[in-house]
C-alpha cells in the first residue's frame, strides 16, 4: 500500500533539545527510507513542510514507521491512502457504465 504523507512541524510544543542533531538524524533516516525503497520519494515544500510517498504493508506497519521517524515527537502527520490511478480511471468507468444501464429503459420481449 502506498501513503502520501505530509510533513510539518507543530504548530506548539516541545522544542528538539538539539535542533542540527535532530536535522541530521532526519536527513540520514529519510536517506535510509529512500534506499531501501520504503519510501518512493521524498521532497521539501516552501515554505517549511515535507512530503513523501511512502510504502506499507498496514496501517499498523505505517504506524510503526512513523513512530521510528526521528521528529516523530516534534512533528504531525497529514496521511493519504494512494490508489493506481489507471485502476482508478477504469473503477470509475464501470460505475458509470452501470449506473447508465439502471437509467436504461428495459428492453421490450418480442
Amino acid at each position: 500500500m502506498k501513503y502520501l504523507v505530509y510533513v510539518k512541524d507543530r504548530p506548539s510544543g516541545v522544542q528538539p533539545p538539539d535542533p542540527v542533531a535532530l536535522n541530521r538524524a532526519v536527513r540520514a533516516w529519510v536517506e535510509a527510507r529512500l534506499m531501501d525503497r520504503t519510501m518512493d520519494c521524498a521532497y521539501y515544500v516552501l515554505p517549511k513542510m515535507g512530503l513523501c510517498i511512502i510504502n506499507a504493508d498496514s496501517h499498523e506497519a505505517l504506524l510503526s514507521l512513523l513512530r521510528a521517524w526521528p521528529s516523530f515527537a516534534y512533528q504531525e502527520f497529514e496521511i493519504h491512502m494512494l490508489a493506481d490511478v489507471r485502476h482508478g480511471i477504469d473503477d470509475n468507468f464501470d460505475r458509470m457504465q452501470r449506473d447508465a444501464t439502471k437509467g436504461a429503459p428495459a428492453a421490450e420481449a418480442s
